[in-house]
């Protein structure tokens, strides 16, 4: 049962996506402490995330660029960031209602995606968000990192099985 879920998960990476999400699960890991444990460390990793993804935006814009192909599934995996981040903002709150650390987070994780594994990304954090909610939350405080670097875990392992 194990093998066929994350066979069902593998979802294709290129080798620099993987080590880019290695990179940034450890950015995750130090601010889901941190977010747990309410110190201040937030505004800094917000910047950073921000900064990786305009980046990853450049690197996936630039061989559509080049070639002048694939620009319509550019399109539409850059579109469902942009969608899903705004859906899952504190002020639209239809997805999850976060704080704009945590959508900043949750695009610098979905901009290494291809458009399946983007949709299986936020299925998977909205079920990891059910599971982990009531274990972290404390009266209205809800730290939503930790969440999101389980489901980019789950994503990262589940590709990593099948190399």
């Amino acid at each position: 049962m194990l093998a066929e879920l994350a066979e069902g998960l593998h979802l294709e990476m290129t080798t620099y996506q993987i080590y880019a999400l290695f990179f940034l699960l450890g950015s995750l890991a130090v601010s889901s402490i941190s977010d747990i444990k309410k110190t201040a460390a937030q505004k800094e990793f917000f910047h950073f995330w921000i900064v990786f993804t305009l980046v990853m935006f450049v690197v996936d814009l630039y061989p559509r660029l080049v070639t002048g192909g694939g620009i319509t599934m550019f399109s539409a995996k850059w579109g469902l960031i942009v969608a899903f981040s705004v859906l899952s903002s504190r002020k639209v709150g239809v997805l999850f209602g976060l704080a704009k650390m945590d959508v900043a987070a949750v695009a610098a994780v979905s901009s290494l995606f291809n458009i399946y594994t983007l949709v299986v990304f936020y299925v998977l954090l909205k079920v990891i968000s059910l599971v982990q909610r009531p274990l972290l939350s404390s009266g209205k405080r809800y730290p939503f990192l930790p969440v999101v670097l389980t489901s980019a875990a789950v994503v990262l392992l589940s590709n990593l099985y099948f190399i």
